[in-house]
């Protein structure tokens, strides 16, 4: 069974959200949007650094498949994987539009 949440950050009259679904053995990041105008300025780390302390806690793994939005293009796509990669997601499997990842569960420091 998959249960299937969000998490917001409320910019004004907008917001950013990252969708995500859980098992029993791991998340999901589903999207992660960020409005145009919010971008680079911290905003999806913060939503991406949210879920994965909330994966640690629980001792669970989070995994995604990077696909950019919009038209498909290998710049994209190596921009995509490359930012997931300072979260220390690794890449499982490789299709044509898409790069699967699994960031493992972080022991705690106690």
């Amino acid at each position: 069974m998959n249960i299937v949440g969000e998490i917001r950050c409320y910019l004004g009259n907008e917001y950013a959200q990252l969708k995500f679904s859980e098992s029993i053995n791991s998340f999901s990041i589903d999207t992660v949007i960020v409005p145009a105008s919010h971008r680079n300025k911290g905003i999806g780390k913060l939503l991406i650094n949210h879920i994965l302390c909330l994966a640690d806690s629980m001792k669970k793994d989070v995994r995604l498949s990077a696909r950019p939005l919009g038209a498909f293009s290998e710049e994209k796509l190596q921009r995509l994987v490359s930012y997931y990669n300072k979260f220390s997601f690794q890449t499982l499997d490789r299709g044509l539009t898409a790069v699967y990842m699994v960031r493992k569960a972080k022991e705690s420091e106690t």
